[in-house]
């Protein structure tokens, strides 16, 4: 298998996972793109809230999940996007089987 030395593509078969099972996909300068493909519902995961260095962008591609974020909750379904701001204390509880994409600035890998 060749290696792609582009900066400007990665094949999936050059894509990493990530330590919570994401897709790590392409990262940039200054920022990165991950998918979360065929995440499960679980009643452990979750459940404690934490936050980030980095912004996420998202955009949910099937399923639902509700984001827990400032004591807000936010039902998130198939054509929605969200944001959960650097620094936001924030959770995912996926509730039918995920699909999602997102952008981290700066890198989250």
């Amino acid at each position: 298998m060749t290696q792609n030395t582009s900066p400007y593509k990665l094949s999936r078969s050059e894509t990493q996972h990530g330590e919570d099972g994401q897709h790590h996909l392409i990262k940039g300068e200054k920022g990165s793109v991950r998918l979360w493909h065929n995440e499960e519902p679980s009643a452990d995961a979750d459940k404690t809230m934490h936050k980030h260095d980095y912004e996420t962008l998202g955009y949910v591609i099937s399923g639902r999940v509700e984001l827990m974020i400032e004591n807000q909750s936010i039902a998130l379904e198939p054509g929605d996007s969200y944001c959960v701001p650097s620094g936001a204390e924030h959770r995912f509880h996926i509730l039918e089987t995920l699909t999602a994409v997102e952008t981290t600035t700066p890198s989250a890998f």
